[in-house]
């Protein structure tokens, strides 16, 4: 049976990554609540918020379909951002979302 060591240079890499980690999870936990709030709001940004992120299409897809960067559609779905109603009209279509309203 052989045995396979961890290189010093590995371990010390590995510790820099997991204090990396540790480091970015507070802001991603508060991005995450963000985004949570942001799409809980019964407002039409608050449906299309849902329904991107209902979508099985990736992130990166739909901002790429939309015309916009992926990083400008995070920051939407955060609540961050806004974006103009052609951009959300192109959005609605990269997710595949249909509107119908009623009478």
């Amino acid at each position: 049976m052989s045995e396979s060591r961890i290189s010093p240079e590995l371990v010390l890499r590995i510790r820099q990554d997991q204090q990396a980690v540790a480091d970015e999870l507070p802001d991603l936990k508060a991005r995450d609540a963000r985004m949570f709030d942001a799409a809980a709001k019964d407002t039409l940004c608050g449906h299309l918020r849902r329904a991107v992120h209902a979508s099985p299409r990736p992130i990166r897809d739909i901002a790429k379909d939309s015309g916009i960067d992926s990083e400008l559609l995070c920051d939407f779905l955060e609540g961050t951002r806004t974006l103009q109603s052609d951009v959300l009209d192109r959005l609605m279509q990269a997710a595949g979302i249909a509107v119908t309203f009623g009478r």
